[in-house]
């Protein structure tokens, strides 16, 4: 039997070995290479969620909207079909630590039955892309002109902030949802609105929105000691801008 056929049939183990060692070796290589790559995608998707979004530039918002709604006074009727205002003013910018503002003003009730309401919110953009956008932070909220009758007061309390608008795609609508809590010092409650945004794109964004809005606000101790509880809901119809 010849040298050449010999060596044909019988594989010298050292070399068996050597190509096992070369392929476990390239394995572990393309394992570490995959492993790295996944903790490095998770860590900047980590990153991503977790740091608060940021306008590219100086941004602002401004609308008013007309409120039509009832208001009841401890379980009581007072108000009904009566209009109010709710306007309000945010300004965005591009710094990650500082907060952006949202200043906003609003009635409830009439003037013999009812109060007004100023509130200063500082958010961060959690999210802030073309189809979604989510705000979350906190702000104080001053009651004025509380009053039922002849009696007047004013109260303030802090309060928490949420706010989202989805864009519905292929079209120039999207639903929006924002609302306040309060629970400290004196005023306990809560005020919601939701409702369809309709935006014309202009060198200034102008839109239109319609919705349905709800307070339900209890003062401790407004007048003469005495525990007061507005609830108000109703249709809301707005105008604004987008610079």
């Amino acid at each position: 039997m010849s040298l050449a056929f010999m060596s044909s049939v019988f594989i010298n183990p050292i070399s068996i070995k050597s190509l096992l060692f070369n392929i476990e070796w390239h394995a572990l290589l393309r394992y570490s290479r995959v492993k790295k790559l996944t903790v490095l995608t998770c860590a900047a998707v980590l990153t991503a969620v977790a740091t608060p979004a940021t306008a590219d530039v100086l941004g602002a918002k401004v609308g008013v909207d007309y409120v039509y709604s009832d208001l009841d006074v401890n379980g009581f009727s007072a108000v009904n079909e009566q209009d109010n205002y709710h306007a309000y003013a945010a300004f965005e910018h591009f710094l990650p630590l500082l907060p952006n503002a949202l200043v906003e003003y609003a009635t409830h009730g009439s003037s013999s039955v009812g109060f007004h309401q100023f509130s200063a919110t500082g958010y961060y953009e959690l999210l802030d892309n073309s189809l979604l956008s989510l705000d979350l932070g906190a702000g104080y909220s001053r009651y004025s002109d509380i009053q039922v009758g002849s009696d007047v007061s004013s109260q303030g309390s802090p309060h928490a902030y949420v706010a989202a608008e989805v864009l519905l795609p292929v079209t120039n609508l999207s639903v929006f949802a924002d609302a306040k809590v309060f629970g400290l010092q004196d005023v306990e409650g809560e005020e919601v609105r939701a409702g369809v945004r309709w935006a014309l794109e202009l060198p200034v964004e102008l839109g239109v929105r319609a919705g349905y809005t709800m307070s339900n606000v209890t003062f401790d101790n407004a007048l003469a000691n005495n525990d007061l509880k507005f609830e108000s809901d109703g249709w809301m119809l707005g105008l604004d801008a987008r610079f």
